[in-house]
């Protein structure tokens, strides 16, 4: 479709439990061009695959991730939330997660740092992707930009794409220009044809999160935005309209 870009959101997150085994494997096998998942660090520094600070969501227990040690979070099931079927799904690490990809397909990490720490999670991410020699194919996001602005600083030709969602104050486009951003990650409800149109003008690439109807779908494709995350990957291939040329 013109280069349009497909990316799962938290993986196959609208049939599977988010960001576990189950829903990288069915992204996998919907064909995505890009997994997006969650990091953050455990209480004993390991990368780990999770959305929220809170285990209560997903883990169904109190207490945060950083306060829990590697082999305290393997213990919890991430699975049974979803549906019964996927009980015994377990937290990933960011190795495991790219065990499971093997390559099939780019990621993008949304990094869920402690913008008070010191250097931590960036380090550690970049490490593990170097030695995957995946780092290439990896495009970080960050809500909070300092953790972005210090990946930018450690790795100067990592790929980085800039969110811009609702509660965002800052100047996207001023953003991605500060950073060397490739990309700009918005929201659907901001994806107007003036953004898509001026990211377009200077050279950014449009990814639309999170859109979950083939209409929709079929509208921002219209709309010639680059790339779209689903919930539901597999209705990308329900898509009748392609991208405009040119």
């Amino acid at each position: 479709m013109n280069g349009f870009i497909r990316i799962a959101h938290r993986g196959s997150s609208g049939t599977c439990p988010e960001n576990t085994r189950a829903a990288i494997e069915k992204a996998i096998d919907s064909g995505v061009d890009m997994i997006e998942v969650d990091c953050q660090l455990s209480k004993d520094g390991h990368v780990v695959v999770f959305h929220d600070e809170r285990l209560r969501r997903t883990a169904r227990t109190e207490g945060h991730v950083r306060s829990r040690t590697l082999k305290e979070l393997k213990k919890l099931d991430i699975g049974g939330w979803f549906k019964k079927s996927f009980k015994g799904e377990r937290i990933l690490t960011l190795e495991e997660l790219l065990d499971i990809v093997d390559g099939r397909a780019d990621i993008n990490i949304d990094i869920k740092g402690d913008p008070r720490g010191i250097l931590g999670i960036e380090l550690k991410l970049l490490f593990i992707l170097s030695h995957y020699d995946y780092l290439e194919r990896t495009v970080f996001s960050a809500f909070d930009h300092r953790v972005l602005r210090r990946i930018r600083e450690l790795a100067p030709d990592t790929r980085i794409g800039v969110l811009h969602g609702r509660e965002n104050k800052d100047n996207p486009f001023q953003l991605a220009r500060e950073l060397g951003a490739e990309s700009l990650h918005i929201q659907k409800e901001l994806a107007t044809p003036p953004v898509v149109e001026r990211a377009a003008q200077i050279g950014l690439k449009t990814l639309v999160w999170t859109v979950n109807e083939v209409r929709d779908m079929e509208k921002f494709l219209k709309l010639g935005v680059d790339g779209i995350f689903s919930d539901y990957p597999e209705k990308f291939w329900k898509l009748r309209q392609t991208r405009p040329s040119g």
